[in-house]
């Protein structure tokens, strides 16, 4: 099965000479996975590699000419029981993860499907792996059994068919923060991310993004580690934006394909010099705190106490997707 998403194929099918150009975080999925690489010419144009033509060649021969835009037809077919119950059970999910038996869904006794299932919802188009910063080239799930993620088709599926009120997913990024919790005498491991950082600045960030969305979508952007789960275990560091050690640009834009944010509403909240590293790769990206950290930790508060607030931010984020991204859009 082709490796390269709808969008992708269309990106691919428009080059001009193997010069690709095309939606910012689009063209970080491809380069995420080798599928195009940064071209001498600049002007955001890249150049297919081998990969990339294989890729397209694959998605021609399965899908015939690759689509302008990556529209769902206008009446989906019904899936079987089964299939359809994990799209709409996936659907209703904030991370819209299609649950296997190696996702954490399992674990904690929610539903979850057999490999047949998730094999066949795949094959339709409505789910997908995505690309992982450690991959040396492009993957498919029959390769890695990878977690699957609904798609926009698989929304419009969940839309037609089961009546679910399903978008794109509201993802926050919040700055991490200079002071963070030690690790006692005699515990090795480290804290989880989301308890690591104790400073006023980054507890104001972090109820605004609570307020904001689920647990599952937000993200702290650490300046050593890059987008990190809340869970993650972390041990403190002594590391700014701008050292040597310091994420870059690159490493935001394969993190950034990783968690799939050219098909997510985004909102970041901290300072500028971070969202300079997100905004390559997500120039849809939603800054909406103004100012000095006072008025950001002011703005965060109002964001908490007033859902009018959050909502006309979700809105912002929502506009901006709409006005920035070129192939593959999908109507909010």
């Amino acid at each position: 099965m082709s490796t390269v998403s709808p969008t992708g194929a269309a990106i691919l099918a428009a080059h001009k000479d193997g010069i690709v150009t095309g939606h910012a975080a689009a063209m970080a999925r491809l380069r995420a996975d080798r599928l195009v690489v940064p071209h001498d010419g600049g002007k955001g144009e890249h150049r297919m590699t081998p990969a990339g033509r294989k890729a397209l060649e694959r998605w021609q021969e399965e899908h015939g000419d690759a689509p302008a835009r990556a529209m769902p037809p206008a009446i989906l077919r019904k899936l079987p029981a089964r299939q359809h119950e994990a799209v709409i059970t996936a659907a209703q999910r904030p991370d819209q993860l299609v649950a296997g038996r190696d996702d954490e869904p399992y674990h904690k006794g929610e539903p979850w499907f057999l490999g047949t299932t998730l094999r066949a919802v795949h094959k339709a188009g409505y789910a997908d792996i995505r690309p992982q910063p450690y991959d040396k080239g492009p993957v498919t799930w029959e390769e890695t059994g990878r977690s699957l993620y609904l798609t926009p088709l698989g929304r419009q599926y969940a839309r037609q068919r089961g009546n679910v009120d399903v978008r794109r997913r509201r993802v926050v990024i919040i700055a991490c923060g200079s002071e963070k919790r030690p690790i006692p005498p005699g515990q090795r491991h480290g804290w989880p991310a989301g308890e690591l950082y104790v400073g006023q600045y980054h507890r104001s960030l972090r109820a605004a993004a609570d307020a904001l969305t689920d647990h599952s979508l937000i993200r702290i952007m650490s300046a050593l580690h890059g987008l990190v789960r809340l869970n993650r275990p972390l041990h403190p560091y002594d590391v700014t934006i701008g050292d040597e050690k310091a994420v870059t640009a690159e490493k935001m834009a394969r993190d950034t394909a990783a968690l799939a944010l050219d098909d997510a509403d985004v909102i970041f909240l901290g300072g500028q010099e971070y969202a300079a590293l997100l905004r390559p790769s997500v120039p849809h990206l939603l800054t909406p705190l103004t100012g000095g950290m006072g008025e950001h930790r002011g703005l965060c508060r109002q964001a908490c106490e007033h859902a009018a607030l959050r909502e006309s931010w979700w809105t912002q984020a929502a506009s901006r997707f709409e006005e920035l991204t070129t192939a593959g859009e999908e109507t909010t």
